[in-house]
């Protein structure tokens, strides 16, 4: 049997689980999640986020089991630095779309085909780190 402090250690440690539509983790709205199809090789997805909170948090990291790295990018252009975080200061929202702002799927496994649903796990500099469901999709809400 599990002791309370091993229960509540592990809700603190495991990502939040959230909706690809509309989640919120903390002061941090994740509005719907969708990835343009892709053969293997590279993928793009796309999250509008919003910081509703009065201090300043930023997505600092993403990961998925279907690539082997996930990268934070400001352009579509491969020789361009991935970026170390995007800011979400209060009250503005943040938008990601093809070809701006995006989270890079580095090593797909796997094709990205249209329907197709699957996890990736946020991870914010205050707000903590919340799994969400990515659609794949030919454009959001597709």
């Amino acid at each position: 049997m599990l002791s309370r402090r091993a229960v509540l250690l592990g809700t603190v440690l495991w990502p939040a689980p959230v909706s690809a539509h509309s989640g919120r983790l903390g002061d941090i709205r994740i509005g719907h999640a969708w990835a343009l199809p892709a053969a293997v090789g590279d993928g793009q997805v796309f999250i509008p986020l919003l910081n509703t909170g009065k201090m300043a948090d930023a997505l600092v990291a993403a990961r998925s089991d279907l690539a082997g790295i996930t990268e934070l990018r400001r352009n579509a252009r491969y020789d361009d630095p991935p970026e170390q975080e995007f800011a979400l200061p209060p009250g503005k929202p943040f938008a990601m779309r093809p070809q701006a702002s995006h989270l890079r799927l580095i090593g797909l496994a796997a094709p990205l085909a249209i329907g197709q649903r699957f996890p990736v796990v946020l991870d914010f500099l205050n707000a903590g780190e919340a799994e969400i469901e990515v659609h794949v999709e030919s454009t959001p809400g597709a």
